[in-house]
């Protein structure tokens, strides 16, 4: 019989959070509801790829070495348009906002990202979705999700 441990521990998708802070001294951070039905965090690296002859033995094969040129990371989101939400982002749109992403108690990622991207899509007798896009201004903090003193 299989044991609850020999499974995937999942996480729900409404776990992670995106807060955008507000500003203020000292700064606080809310979860938008503007981001309501999707989110992603994408982490990436551009590395340059160069081979390696062998000296010994040239006649077998070079080896493949890489470098780290950069890293970047982005957040988005999307969901139904929060009303109050809508001129906020709208006056967001390339200005550097404070993003704190995270799950509760296990991972965090906080930084300074741009606003890259916002979009309002309607449609005739449905509700109005949107779509943010945020780009890192600077390299973001990495880390494990520590309760706050309250």
């Amino acid at each position: 019989m299989a044991e609850p441990e020999d499974y995937v521990e999942v996480v729900e998708g409404e776990k992670i959070l995106v807060q955008i802070g507000n500003g203020a001294d000292p700064e606080e951070f809310e979860h938008d509801c503007l981001i309501n039905t999707s989110r992603s965090i994408n982490l990436s690296a551009n590395v340059t790829e160069q081979t390696i002859p062998n000296c010994k033995n040239p006649s077998e094969p070079d080896k493949v070495v890489r470098r780290v040129d950069s890293t970047d990371s982005t957040i988005t989101g999307e969901g139904k348009v929060h009303r109050s939400s809508q001129l906020k982002w709208m006056q967001l749109v390339g200005k550097t906002v404070n993003v704190r992403a995270r799950q509760a108690g296990v991972w965090r990622i906080a930084g300074p990202y741009i606003v890259q991207q916002f979009q309002v899509t309607g449609q005739n007798r449905q509700y109005a979705t949107a779509n943010v896009n945020l780009v890192q201004a600077d390299a973001p903090v990495i880390g494990a999700d520590v309760p706050e003193a309250p």
